[in-house]
């Protein structure tokens, strides 16, 4: 099982993928670097993360963080 979820340009000749796989019977959410190749079609790349799906809160939370320290925001949003 392999599920897009969201993809949003980076570059121009890169896109971030996040997408949702599964193996060894156990899920995992991917956030990965994909590269246009020489045909137009774009390729995943080593850049990125895989994280098993119950570390998902703990991904969401940092990024808040991360958001909040950019804007100064306490509650990150």
């Amino acid at each position: 099982m392999q599920k897009l979820i969201s993809k949003f340009e980076k570059n121009s000749i890169e896109e971030i993928r996040v997408e949702l796989s599964e193996y060894k019977g156990q899920t995992y959410l991917n956030v990965r670097a994909w590269v246009k190749g020489d045909n137009g079609e774009f390729l995943p790349t080593r850049k990125g993360i895989t994280l098993n799906i119950e570390l998902i809160p703990d991904l969401i939370e940092a990024l808040k963080k991360a958001r909040a320290s950019i804007t100064g925001s306490d509650n990150g949003q």
